[in-house]
């Protein structure tokens, strides 16, 4: 049985340009672990020249916290800078037997560019698959997956 569910009480945080140097992710999630800020679905870049971006979901009560501890980080370790977005939310099909299936990623894909629903990020596992979509598609995008899955 698969499970449609959207969660838009999260916030999206990318630090740009960030330096390939070994500890640098690990400078940067433990400064937000020590504010208390949890990162969800961490997403690092294909790198490109000698930097990488790194993309990351938080709880939108934390995201000014976030924001603070990223602009310090890039001073710190030299990147480029930080972005946000808080109208953003993630929808995950939960359930999918994603690693048994191939043909599961491709169906929720293709329902939501059907529906004109852009995708801003991708995490799944052999059981889930999550999609973070703009707040202003989410509406959209939960009717179209739980006709295609539900």
């Amino acid at each position: 049985m698969m499970r449609i569910v959207w969660d838009g009480e999260v916030a999206k945080v990318a630090v740009l340009g960030v330096p390939d140097t070994p500890g640098i992710a690990a400078a940067l999630f433990s400064a937000l672990a020590g504010r208390g800020v949890a990162a969800e679905m961490i997403v690092q870049s294909v790198m490109r020249g000698q930097v990488n971006d790194i993309a990351f979901l938080v709880r939108k009560e934390y995201l000014g916290e976030a924001i603070e501890v990223c602009r310090r980080s890039v001073r710190e370790m030299g990147a480029q800078g930080v972005a946000f977005d808080s109208e953003i939310g993630k929808i995950t099909l939960e359930g999918a037997p994603v690693a048994e299936d191939p043909a599961i990623p491709a169906r929720m894909f293709s329902v939501l560019a059907e529906g004109s629903v852009n995708i801003e990020m991708i995490s799944s596992t052999d059981r889930n698959i999550t999609c973070v979509v703009s707040s202003a598609d989410s509406e959209r995008a939960v009717r179209a997956l739980e006709k295609a899955f539900g």
